[in-house]
This record gives C-alpha cells, sequence and structure tokens, in this order.
C-alpha cells in the first residue's frame, strides 16, 4: 500500500468544475479526499473527522482560506495547510504562513506539482520507524517539530521580519541561524546580541556606533551592530527586555531603513533583517505600555512558536541520545547510552529549563559516568522521583486546618493559580491556555476577567492555610454580612 492510499485530504473549494477536477486528481493519486464547497462546510468536516492535509482555495464565496487557517488555529488544530491562489501577493502570502500555512501554491498550476507537493508534505509529517542519523541542529522527530521545520524552510525565503516566541532554552537562536543559513542572506554576516544583557546607553552604542568623541571615553569611531550585519541578519534576543526610549530608534530603523551613529550629524541607510526573540508575553505587555504597540506590530509580521519541551515528549529519546553522543565526543568518552529506567525519570520530568536544560544534563552524566549505560544514580537529587512519589508528597498540605480555612477564596485562588500556570506554559497563548484546561477561550477569557486580570492571578500554590475562617459572628453569618 502507498503512503497516499493511507493519507486522507480535505479540499476546500467553491468552484464546482475546479472541485470535482481536482477530487479526480487526488483520488488517481491514491489520497482519500473529501470536498468542502466553502468555509462553513470544511469547518463542519474537521469538526467531524480528522485529516492528515487541507488544500484550500485563498478566495471563497463566504470568506477566505485565511479565515480557515485562523479558526483552524484556535482551534488547536494541527493539521498542515496547502494555500491555492491566482492572486498572490507578499501581504496575503506572509499572512498565511504566519496563520500556519506550510506551503502557498499560485495558480494556474499543473496537478502533478500539487501532487508531489502534497506527497512531500505528507510524507515529512509520516513518523518514522527510526529516527535518521543526521538531524541538524533542530532536532525533533515528531509532528510539531516537523511543522515547525516545515515552516522555517518557508520564512527563509520570505525577506521580511521573524519574532520567534517561546519559554528560555526552547531553542530561538537555532531556529533563527536556520534561517539565516536558509535565506538570501547566507552570504551576509549574522549578528547576534541579547538586549536584556546591556545597560541601555550601552545596547544603543552596540547597536548603532559611534563616532569618535561621542562621549568621554569614545577615541575612535565604532561601527554599530546593524553595519556589521549589512546584507545579512541581525538577531535581537531578549526583544521584550530592551528600553521604551531605545524601541523607538528600532521602529525607524524599521520603518527607514536608516539609522544615524551616536554623535553623527548624518543618517546612514542599511540593509538588514531583523529577527527578535522573546520569551515574554509580548502583546500583554504592548497591551500595558511597557512595550511599544506598534513596534510589536512591526516585528509579528512573521511568527514561529517554539514550544516547551514537555509539550512534545516523544523527542525527548531522540534528543537526549543526540546530546550523549555530542558530549562523548566533546569529552572523548566512548559511546554510551541511557538505561531504561533512566529514560523513565527523565520522562516523568518537566524540564523547566527545555532543550538547553536537557543538553546540559546530558553533559553533565556523560562527564560523569565511569562507562557502561548512564544510570538514573547519576541524574541531580529530585530527578530520580517518579510521578507518583512527587504527587503524594504534594498533596500531603492539602488538609483542613485546625482553625478551619475560608473554602470559597482558596477555590477562587486555586482557579486563578492554574489559568496563570496553563498560560505560562503554552507561552501565553490564552487559546491554548483555555484548550489545556478543558475550556473555549472565551471561557478562558470570562474567567481571566472576572478574576481581576493577569497581574491579579497567584502565580504559587495557595493551600488552604493561607486562607484563614472567616469570623462568625454570633448571628451564624461572617462580618460584614447583611443576614441576621
Amino acid at each position: 500500500m502507498s503512503l497516499a492510499s493511507t493519507q486522507r485530504i480535505l479540499l476546500v473549494e467553491d468552484e464546482p468544475g475546479l472541485r470535482e477536477v481536482l477530487t479526480l486528481a487526488l483520488e488517481g493519486a491514491g489520497f482519500l479526499c473529501e470536498a468542502a464547497s466553502g468555509i462553513e462546510e470544511g469547518q463542519r468536516a474537521l469538526r467531524e473527522t480528522t485529516f492528515d492535509g487541507v488544500l484550500s482555495d485563498l478566495k471563497l464565496k463566504d470568506g477566505s482560506g485565511i479565515e480557515l487557517l485562523t479558526w483552524m488555529k484556535e482551534q488547536g488544530l494541527e493539521t498542515p495547510v496547502v494555500i491555492m491562489t491566482a492572486y498572490a501577493t507578499t501581504e496575503t502570502t506572509v499572512q498565511a504562513l504566519n496563520q500556519g500555512a506550510v506551503d502557498f501554491i499560485t495558480k494556474p498550476f499543473k496537478h502533478e506539482a500539487l501532487i508531489a507537493s502534497l506527497k512531500g508534505l505528507l510524507a515529512a509529517t509520516e513518523p518514522e520507524t527510526a529516527p535518521p542519523s543526521d538531524l541538524g541542529e533542530l532536532v525533533g522527530v515528531g509532528p510539531i517539530m516537523r511543522k515547525i521545520n516545515a515552516l522555517i524552510g518557508k520564512v527563509s525565503r520570505a525577506d521580511t521580519t521573524v519574532l520567534l516566541t517561546g519559554e528560555s532554552g526552547t531553542g530561538k537562536e537555532v531556529v533563527a541561524r536556520l534561517i539565516h543559513r536558509y535565506s538570501d542572506r547566507v552570504k551576509g554576516s549574522f549578528v547576534a546580541v541579547n538586549c536584556g544583557a546591556f545597560p541601555e546607553a550601552l545596547l544603543e552604542s552596540e547597536l548603532f556606533g559611534f563616532e569618535k568623541g561621542a562621549f568621554t571615553g569614545a577615541g575612535a569611531m565604532k561601527r554599530g551592530l546593524f553595519e556589521e550585519a549589512g546584507g545579512g541578519i541581525l538577531f535581537l534576543d531578549e526583544i521584550g527586555e530592551m528600553p521604551l526610549s531605545l524601541q523607538v530608534k528600532l521602529l525607524r530603523v524599521l520603518q527607514e531603513r536608516r539609522f544615524r551613529r551616536l554623535g553623527a550629524t548624518e543618517e546612514r541607510a542599511v540593509d538588514v533583517r531583523i529577527i527578535a526573540a522573546t520569551n515574554r508575553d509580548l502583546r500583554a505587555r504592548a497591551e500595558s505600555g511597557a512595550f511599544r504597540e506598534d513596534l510589536y506590530y512591526r516585528l509579528n509580521i512573521l511568527q514561529i512558536e517554539l514550544p516547551p519541551l514537555r509539550e512534545r515528549p516523544e523527542d525527548l529519546p531522540v534528543l537526549a541520545e543526540h546530546f550523549i553522543r555530542r558530549s562523548c565526543q566533546k569529552l572523548g568518552k566512548p559511546p554510551m547510552q541511557l538505561h531504561p529506567e533512566t529514560m523513565s525519570q527523565l520522562l516523568c520530568y518537566r524540564f523547566p529549563g527545555n532543550v538547553r536544560e536537557l543538553e546540559n544534563l546530558m553533559e553533565r552524566c556523560v562527564a560523569l559516568n565511569p562507562g557502561g549505560p548512564i544510570t538514573k544514580d547519576l541524574l541531580p537529587e529530585g530527578l530520580g522521583q517518579t510521578s507518583a512519589s512527587l504527587a503524594l508528597s504534594r498533596l500531603a498540605p492539602l488538609v483542613i486546618p485546625a482553625d478551619g480555612f475560608d473554602l470559597e477564596a482558596w477555590i477562587q485562588a486555586l482557579k486563578g493559580h492554574f489559568l496563570r500556570k496553563a498560560l505560562d506554559e503554552v507561552g501565553g497563548v490564552k487559546t491554548k491556555a483555555g484548550k489545556r484546561l478543558g475550556m473555549s477561550f472565551r471561557a478562558y477569557r470570562y474567567w481571566l476577567a472576572e478574576l481581576g486580570g493577569l497581574e491579579a492571578l497567584p502565580l504559587d500554590f495557595p493551600w488552604p492555610a493561607d486562607f484563614p475562617a472567616p469570623v462568625v459572628d454570633e448571628g451564624g453569618g461572617t462580618e460584614g454580612s447583611k443576614e441576621a
């Protein structure tokens, strides 16, 4: 049986003739094809059936393929989508890619090219019997990382600003370097700077450079990083930490493609592509005034969200093996592997430091291992606990205090804690946070507003002892009660 014969495709096309022709072409190539005449029918089909891929026209009678993409993203559907259109523009291409499309095909096209594209796309999402020997820098064999790898290929060729989001240690700089490698700017420099590692004045001189005598100690002219990255890519890591005064200057460079060294009287043209990265919720910071809203929208043209390691456990064994092999080569150790019990303990751990933490942990284990399999006694204390023992230790404090406690207040705090925890774990995306808690985006947003907003939610787990019982008056009500 061929690969295509196991793949189910949803075709969304409102023109009856083309819909029939494409259906015949897909079925002739061995795909299982279900056709829909518009967004409403497509959404109904996606609710009722699991598809391996979606092929949608951009312009439909009841909306656009972008709207379908947005809806799928809100529903948390990870199905790869290919958009067809006769009206391709940079804006629509960027918008489609930003919403999660993995390919963009311009009409007219040959059916053979379309079939080849679909087969290649779906073969890339099919699980392999064994991981490849050379996985490149962005290691992962699960569907999430396969989709991100496909998106990197598309984003690399679109010479515009990229925003990389995700928790610390998820590989944002690795993705930035891959975009550079596969872009038309590969012959130019890749220059990286951490915006949170410099004081404001020093960061400004690093980015824009300065003329001789611009300030005390400026004994010679110095080129800034914008000039160093000319013709290439400037990677602004931790962009959320950039001071507001510098955000204004960065926005001007992005808009005008010109900048001025400190102490200079003339502006200089600059040809550089910006890739920014953050582990903060930039949208929320923009709404609160901590980050310029106009700069946020200028940076967020193309966005790639890197998932935390705990959301892709299927990649952990492959990543661990990759880092062990690399550490053995680095430290001059013979080849070694994880003992099955050690792997079980790692799968129980949440890795708050993500891939970077796993990499450092594997290097530690290789360095300490005298030989043979890597056993669990080489893991740091606490990592060796099973999830069951951790659960029991955490449940122990959940007892009613001797003096009682305010159950209603505790339940409200508990709700708030998990609303915030879910949001933190998915990188600040409220739709995903709601899905993680089994509720809709609207329900999540309502609860968030009811509890006073994000800033009012408790970060630490609320224990009953933290909520003393209200004082009860002689009439049987609590203080402040109107009841007798």
